[in-house]
């Protein structure tokens, strides 16, 4: 008996088939079908008819064992109408036997066994739902959640569990005994985005007799005039219930992966991002350039063939192609304000896919926790569930207006689950965006460390802190006007900078020290710690001071000293990689010609945008794989063990099979063979240059700047830090003994830590060194909302306090030369300021940075476009712009006061043919997305 609670959303039951019956695609379809039980009549014959179940669909996957797996909707509603019952009717247990399913073609399925279903009022019998709260690390690279629900009724205790993103495309997650097996290697996913349709068949519309009461025609006569009859009227209305309202039409992860391999499509067609992260600052079509989305449609529910059609669905229905906020006014919107959900031309602004991530994580997240594998690993399986908040984090580095958009985005995923899937909860959940992420590390430090220590604060602040003394006033003098402290183990000519991230500091007042009036804690128990977070788009760092005070309450106290992020993390290493190492080492194994490694892999043109398509593929599904085993072998110190494309565990074999297809056509049958040994091995010496070209620069600059700040502890998280080369790097910069430069990866957190080795072994051990980020924001919350006894912790930002060096950057590079600075930091009674600039370039990048140096990395934040249309004519404009200071509302920013001259030949008018807008991303060409690669070095 598989017992479900009513008003839970869709719910997923597996059903193992031992009597190793076979299909055709003909009896079973693709995908859910329609469920209808019992014996097809022929025509003429007696007997009852087929029953139908509009509220379960069914599908078999056919495997060593078989699996039948029915979606089970346990919305309560009008059974007239196809629920299952009414909610005043659930007074006890609804108890349905299916047996006899019937195929697509109405004859009798043999080999499938009776299913028993129980479908019971939860509230009734267990109490109301319980809260879980969902915490989400959404990154540019990899994403992840933890579900967090607190266990005990007066001491209460925080259960912690990574969320499993579910292929609903091979549903493997379920073994051969039919139960839900808990899979770690879905705990963190790609965050790339595909255009998929949705997961369920929609509902058939129902008929249903109704009766209206309505007055009869009187024709009793004068005196029968005052007297009225009534009657009713029996009128058949059709009806469409609101089951399967699971309405997500993008897929994550492997799944996305595997659905893109089943697509057939041809042409320039576009299905996904490799991120929507990435195009939080996309609000218009212009990225599409002219093209159309197109989905995923794995059940060929369409009937294209291919199993792909353009974008279309019940979901777009709260998407407008430019995607207005309507979602947002804070009332149900009305009937009229709604997108069409089958736009002619489907060309959705991108950043449009961060929303609807978001609602696909919600709604699996909510299927999830309402199952019996949950509830049962959880405890109080007796009890529904139900999504009680959404926690995101956010990079140390992103900009105010970016974060601004991240929530917006969000906000509207959580408003579309409430008017779809989440409808029945009691409560809509709460959006938090509180924490950054390396915030969140240093908070994953240090409850780790104090668990440890019996969680006695006053005992680990002794054991870290060191003796700072005080600082001569001739000293204090010379590191307010003189150059910034260099690492010992290194030197650079570098040009004199001031502090690192704030206006210029009061005379006699060391970086970081607290202002007059600021009193928390003994000053002498002070510990700095700093994190340097490499992730897969961004790198931050984030230097914080923490005191303490032990009262009833364990109160820990953090101010931000230092905060900066750069738009370089470990994709552009992946880049490097693929064009250094992996991309030349498989043109030499097959024998490419140096003219067909550029058409094939180069930067995009004219003529090889027919095969954008192949390119994406190519770069997603060979190489970046390539390198992502290379960069696990360099991880574990692997140099023996080759790597080959022709290893169907590393490569699909119709990625290579797409590949020689293109190379048939370029060149002929038999010039070249995909076929090929690659004999690709790491390389130390080598493999450790390409990561030195990518990190060592922005690592001497962080490491710099934590030097500056006299810090205690230092701490490397994000996947790129397991790399021994950039642990020794951090080292070798910092003149800090081994011990307190911590990499999260393989550091001891404790064995109440989620994300532990799947096999048991190094119990408390932390295996994946992004995990902190997401851990340390469920602290965050618990602490923030008292779920942590007798513990406190707050934190100070500084993002709204601090000032920047602002210029044009430079194409070729992430830095901004001298003559390029168009501000540099403000002084302290600087309100603002204003410069001009003149340009004849159509598109101009401006970006920031908190250090002088050339080599300094900067990162993008506005772009400032001409629109010339479809003229022909010079452009040069003069643009006035001014930079706005920091106000503690509100973070530093630029605006655009003016410009002059002429746009391809007509007057620049600023918000007509002249654009200023953020943008983060300094080319909105992204390899990951195009296939491209603009520098591939051979023969060298």
């Amino acid at each position: 008996m598989h017992i479900l609670f009513a008003n839970t959303g869709v719910q997923v039951i597996c059903v193992p088939m031992r009597g190793g019956s076979r299909y055709q695609a003909a009896q079973i379809g693709y995908g859910w079908q329609r469920c209808r039980c019992g014996v097809e009549q022929a025509e003429g014959a007696e007997g009852p008819p087929a029953r139908e179940y509009p509220f379960i669909q069914w599908q078999i996957i056919q495997a060593a064992t078989s699996k039948l797996f029915l979606a089970v909707d346990t919305t309560c509603g009008d059974p007239d109408v196809g629920y299952f019952c009414d909610p005043g009717a659930l007074t006890k247990d609804f108890e349905i036997t299916l047996d006899g399913f019937l195929d697509v073609q109405g004859n009798p399925l043999r080999g499938i066994p009776a299913v028993d279903l129980c479908i019971r009022s939860a509230a009734a019998t267990a109490g109301d739902a319980k809260h879980v709260h969902m915490i989400i690390d959404f990154g540019n690279s990899r994403t992840g959640a933890l579900l967090l629900e607190m266990t005990g009724e007066i001491t209460q205790t925080p259960q912690m569990m990574p969320f499993e993103l579910l292929n609903r495309y091979h549903f493997d997650a379920w073994n051969d005994e039919g139960e839900y097996e808990s899979t770690p290697s879905a705990r963190w996913f790609s965050s790339k985005t595909i255009w998929c349709n949705t997961p369920y068949l929609p509902p058939v519309a129902q008929k249903k007799i109704e009766y209206h009461t309505v007055e009869a025609d009187d024709k009793g006569g004068w005196f029968a005039r005052d007297k009225k009859k009534l009657k009713q009227n029996k009128v058949e209305v059709t009806i469409t219930p609101t089951l399967f309202d699971d309405l997500s039409m993008v897929r994550l992860g492997r799944e996305g992966d595997d659905i893109s391999h089943v697509m057939r499509a041809d042409g320039d067609i576009r299905i996904g991002l490799s991120s929507p992260k990435r195009y939080l600052w996309a609000d218009d079509s212009s990225w599409l350039e002219g093209a159309n989305w197109h989905m995923a449609d794995p059940g060929d529910r369409c009937a294209t063939g291919a199993y792909a059609a353009p974008l279309r669905g019940p979901y777009l229905r709260f998407v407008h192609e430019d995607d207005r906020d309507f979602l947002l006014t804070g009332r149900k919107p009305r009937e009229s304000e709604y997108a069409t959900p089958a736009p002619h031309k489907p060309r959705h602004a991108p950043r449009c896919m961060m929303t609807a991530a978001l609602y696909e994580m919600l709604t699996q997240a909510y299927m999830y926790v309402n199952s019996h594998a949950y509830r049962s690993a959880s405890g109080d399986s007796g009890r529904a569930r139900e999504i009680r908040t959404m926690t995101l984090t956010f990079p140390s580095g992103m900009i105010e207006e970016e974060q601004k958009r991240l929530e917006a985005q969000a906000q509207k995923a959580i408003n579309i689950f409430r008017l779809t899937l989440g409808k029945h909860q009691r409560v809509e959940p709460e959006l938090n965006l509180s924490i950054d992420e390396a915030s969140a590390v240093h908070l994953t430090y240090i409850w780790s460390e104090l668990r440890l220590l019996g969680q006695d604060p006053r005992l680990w602040f002794a054991l870290l802190r060191q003796d700072r003394g005080a600082m001569p006033a001739k000293q204090e003098e010379e590191v307010d006007e003189g150059p910034a402290a260099t690492p010992a183990a290194r030197r650079r000519a570098r040009p004199g900078l001031r502090r690192p991230g704030g206006p210029a500091p009061p005379p006699r007042r060391r970086p970081g020290m607290p202002a007059e009036g600021e009193s928390f804690g003994d000053p002498a128990s002070e510990i700095r710690i700093a994190c340097i977070d490499v992730g897969g788009g961004t790198t931050d760092l984030m230097i914080a001071r923490y005191n303490f005070e032990s009262k009833i309450d364990d109160s820990i106290r953090g101010a931000v000293l230092h905060q900066d992020g750069i738009a370089l993390g470990g994709d552009q290493l992946v880049k490097r990689l693929l064009e250094t190492i992996i991309v030349p080492t498989f043109a030499e194994a097959v024998g490419l010609e140096d003219e067909d490694i550029q058409f094939l892999f180069g930067p995009e043109v004219p003529k090889n945008r027919e095969f954008r398509a192949q390119r994406v593929g190519w770069i997603n599904r060979l190489f970046v794989p390539l390198a992502q085993v290379y960069l696990n072998n360099a991880v574990d110190n692997v140099t023996d063990e080759p790597i080959s494309h022709t290893d169907p565990e590393i490569i699909d074999p119709s990625v290579l099979d797409s590949l020689q297809a293109v190379f048939d056509k370029l060149r002929g049958p038999g010039y070249y063979t995909v076929q090929q040994e690659l004999d690709l091995y790491v390389n130390r010496e080598e493999f450790e240059g390409v990561v030195h070209d990518v990190f060592d620069e922005l690592l001497f600059d962080y490491c710099e700047r934590i030097v500056d700040h006299n810090t205690d502890v230092v701490l490397l998280a994000g996947l790129p830090t397991k790399l021994d080369y950039i642990q020794r790097l951090v080292r070798m910069y910092v003149p800090l003994s081994p011990s307190r430069i911590v990499p999260m990866h393989q550091h001891y957190a404790g064995n109440w830590y989620p994300y532990q080795d799947e096999k048991g072994r190094n119990p408390g051990v932390i295996v994946d060194p992004k995990s902190p980020v997401v851990v340390g924001a469920a602290i965050e919350f618990m602490a923030k909302h008292g779920m942590l006894p007798q513990f406190k912790f707050e934190m100070k930002g500084k993002a709204k306090e601090n000032t920047y060096y602002w210029g044009v950057m430079t194409d070729a590079t992430s830095g901004i030369r001298k003559e390029r600075i168009l501000f540099r930091p403000a002084e302290e009674q600087a309100k603002e300021e204003i410069t001009e600039f003149s340009t004849s370039s159509q598109r101009v990048i401006i970006g920031r940075k908190m250090t002088e140096g050339e080599e300094a990395q900067a990162s993008p934040v506005y772009v400032l476009k001409m629109d010339t249309g479809d003229r022909i004519g010079k452009t040069e404009i003069a643009v006035k712009i001014k930079r706005k200071r920091a106000s503690g509302e509100k973070e530093e920013y630029l605006e655009v006061e003016s410009v002059t001259g002429i746009v391809a030949g007509d007057d620049a008018i600023l918000g007509d043919n002249v654009h200023f807008t953020w943008r983060t991303l300094a080319d909105e060409r992204y390899y990951l997305d195009t296939g491209g690669l603009d520098n591939i070095e051979v023969n060298q």
